[in-house]
């Protein structure tokens, strides 16, 4: 199958064969207003057997109640403490009960911090019903750390065509590089793929963009780059310093210049929420979503909703709080403030 096979294939929604894959795997569909609600859960940091993991567990239930999204993605730090496999099982089933479709993407603690590697926790996600995020067979299989690469694609409200595409990538952990500290990035092997696929679509849509979002755990640099700039745009809170990794492999360039991604999402910093404008493309914390087992310094924990429109690159963005309050409601591409419900 030559590339143009395969990207008028994606932009259909033919399902090609992957190993892992779930046969009831649902199909996301933007909602007959066009609309399409994604709630993000980042850091929730879950140790099975510690009272204090109750609040986190608690937040997922009060914001799928509260907000009843089309699909739930969470950007890592998700276990924290051994055993894994129950705690993966305490956060997946407010999901699963409601039957809400969801994705994972790992943190820098998502790995033998509970007695799994990373690659036992992707298997046992991949096992689970409403999941749609299948890690990439092939993908530099020996490392650990590319193992929530992924894009899930959002068909038009008629299910017809693939109308906007969610990019989920691994961060990693810490640096592999000798001489280079701190916390992993996204690879270039990643990114490779990321461009080829992001071609696909593109060519598949008579060389227009798709409208697409990503989603990973550790901020890129340029989150640093967007509040530290001259004149900078941003709001929400931001408590503390942008962890990046020291190195920049690029992952924010590409999706600049191939004109698809309009905003990216992360997790990391329990004390940030903020979202900036940056070269054309939001760049946005989400909402710290776990308990008392790790620091946590913003009143409440809560979660971040991006609301997309089909055929529009457009979307707002608000932080949902546990106690039912909405913030920070702002509109891209403007990055304009709209009044709060």
């Amino acid at each position: 199958m030559n590339l143009r096979s395969i990207a008028v294939s994606l932009l259909t929604g033919m399902i090609l064969s992957v190993p892992g894959y779930a046969q009831e795997r649902p199909v996301l569909k933007f909602r007959a207003d066009g609309t399409f609600k994604i709630l993000q859960l980042t850091d929730i940091h879950m140790q099975h057997l510690n009272e204090a993991s109750q609040k986190a567990i608690q937040n997922i239930h009060t914001m799928l109640d509260l907000e009843k999204p089309d699909m739930v993605v969470i950007t890592g730090d998700v276990i924290f403490a051994a055993p894994g496999e129950p705690g993966l099982q305490r956060v997946l089933e407010p999901l699963i009960s409601r039957k809400t479709p969801y994705a994972v993407t790992w943190g820098n603690h998502d790995n033998n911090d509970c007695e799994m590697t990373r690659r036992e926790m992707q298997d046992y996600v991949q096992k689970q019903p409403f999941n749609l995020g299948f890690r990439v067979e092939g993908l530099n299989d020996e490392s650990t750390f590319n193992e929530s690469v992924f894009n899930i694609p959002v068909r038009d409200s008629r299910g017809e065509r693939v109308a906007s595409v969610l990019w989920c990538m691994d961060s990693g952990i810490g640096s592999t590089v000798k001489g280079v500290k701190g916390y992993g990035w996204i690879t270039p092997e990643q990114i490779e793929w990321y461009n080829r696929e992001s071609r696909a679509y593109t060519a598949a849509n008579n060389g227009v963009p798709l409208p697409a979002l990503a989603f990973y755990h550790i901020p890129v640099p340029e989150y640093g780059e967007a509040t530290c700039a001259e004149e900078p745009r941003w709001v929400g809170h931001k408590l503390e310093r942008v962890a990046s990794p020291q190195l920049n492999t690029g992952f924010f360039a590409a999706t600049v210049i191939n004109g698809d991604v309009m905003g990216h999402f992360c997790g990391h910093e329990h004390n940030n929420d903020f979202a900036a404008l940056w070269h054309g493309i939001l760049l946005a914390y989400g909402r710290f979503s776990g308990g008392n087992t790790v620091y946590n310094d913003l009143d409440y924990n809560g979660g971040r909703v991006i609301i997309l429109r089909q055929d529009a690159r457009e979307f707002e963005t608000y932080v949902r709080l546990r106690n039912g309050d909405l913030i920070e409601r702002v509109h891209y591409p403007e990055l304009v403030r709209k009044i709060e419900d």
